[in-house]
């Protein structure tokens, strides 16, 4: 329900990413969550790269090689999949531990 709400509000990814990146310099807030708020910041700007470079990809290639950019799309989404698998893995680990 929160999730088809996100997303159903234009530039709600853009909004959440500027309350995060305020709300993680604010000292009052609770060290491990501002250091959280950080982490998913830097995860939200790492996925953003590989989808846009994959989407300039697709319009400069266009229809004539369909096949090629679905390749790229399959290669793409299997880095992303364990770059996240791995960032995931180290943000419990450094929660885990308290360091920063």
């Amino acid at each position: 329900v929160l999730y088809s709400l996100y997303r159903s509000i234009p530039f709600s990814g853009f909004v959440a990413f500027f309350a995060l990146n305020t709300l993680s310099g604010n000292p009052s807030i609770n060290r491990l969550v501002r250091f959280n708020m950080q982490q998913a910041i830097f995860i939200d700007i790492s996925l953003l790269f590989p989808s846009l470079i994959l989407g300039i990809g697709g319009l400069l290639l266009g229809n004539v090689s369909g096949g090629v950019t679905q390749l790229a799309g399959e290669l793409f989404s299997d880095v992303i999949f364990g770059t996240l698998v791995l960032t995931l893995g180290y943000c419990v680990v450094t929660s885990l531990l308290g360091t920063n």
